[in-house]
């Protein structure tokens, strides 16, 4: 989020605080009760309470996440704004305590919720740093836990195991998979034959899901939209077309004749295609794209020549 957007979260937090404490009493009373609480030292059943807000305000960001995908919608501004607000309020709360057991680590987990939701959820951009600070939450919640003897998160664990499984779901590339936004291809294995004219084709073994609500898709029809296979040689990068294999088999037949049938949706097949290559000297480079989505880039699969 923007910092003048956080900056106007905080003003708004501390500004409600201060009108809650007038409509009872006066301003010098207020600022005599506020050094008092600030005085009295923090009782577990308070730090629990602070513990179970941060948590609950984290899980209620990553629960708009799973929305936002499944929408494809990309709004989290709402979501971050009520966490801000929450976080905001915990992060002054400890500041009063900040000498006492065990609040060093709360207000660091407390930052690392803060940090999390605002520079990688709320931003959709959750890479390795945003990864690597998911686990030192995770480390120390678990220490605080112990500390404190309070239970585990589980709202927060049941949301971000819904967003990990909708984050899986989203086109992209992952290992030798293609997830486009109707289907997805995995690259099973590879195998090279002889081409009919000479040289070499490289047979690509492949499962084709239809993920689509409503669609009957081509197997084959969509790998070419989806893909584009290269190969370097020691002057260019060439694309690869359809191989023909001197020789056939019964498999080949039945998987190729797979490939060009629709598949309806939730369904799976096997599936082959075979492509010419230019040398046996270098890895062949699948491009993906969403055809669905513009041709949006999803990226890149290297296929290591069999025997190489």
């Amino acid at each position: 989020m923007k910092k003048g957007l956080i900056l106007g979260i905080t003003l708004l937090s501390l500004g409600l605080a201060g009108c809650a404490n007038t409509s009872t009493s006066s301003s010098s009373q207020d600022s005599s009760d506020t050094n008092k609480t600030a005085a009295k030292k923090l009782t577990n059943k308070q730090i629990t309470a602070i513990y179970n807000t941060t948590m609950n305000a984290e899980a209620d960001v990553w629960s708009k996440l799973t929305d936002s995908i499944k929408s494809n919608d990309n709004e989290m501004s709402d979501a971050v704004n009520s966490a801000d607000t929450v976080l905001t309020k915990n992060e002054a709360t400890l500041k009063q305590h900040k000498s006492e057991d065990g609040v060093s680590d709360m207000s660091k987990l407390v930052q690392y919720s803060h940090t999390l939701i605002d520079d990688y959820i709320g931003q959709l951009k959750l890479d390795k740093k945003g990864n690597s600070l998911i686990s030192k939450e995770a480390l120390l919640s678990q220490k605080i836990r112990k500390q404190f003897n309070i239970s585990a998160p589980t709202k927060l664990d049941t949301a971000i195991k819904s967003a990990t499984k909708a984050i899986n779901a989203m086109p992209g590339v992952s290992g030798k998979t293609i997830r486009t936004t109707n289907y997805s291809i995995t690259i099973t294995s590879t195998e090279t034959t002889p081409h009919f004219e000479g040289g070499t084709d490289l047979i690509v073994y492949y499962t084709f899901k239809n993920t689509s609500k409503d669609q009957n898709i081509e197997p084959y029809m969509s790998l070419l939209d989806a893909t584009n296979f290269t190969q370097e040689n020691d002057t260019s990068i060439n694309d690869l077309i359809s191989g023909n294999p001197d020789k056939d088999s019964d498999e080949w037949t039945t998987l190729e004749h797979v490939s060009l049938q629709k598949v309806k949706p939730g369904a799976e097949v096997k599936c082959m295609s075979s492509y010419e290559l230019d040398n046996t000297d270098y890895p062949v480079k699948v491009k993906a794209v969403d055809p669905d989505n513009d041709d949006a880039k999803l990226g890149t699969i290297t296929l290591d020549l069999p025997n190489n």
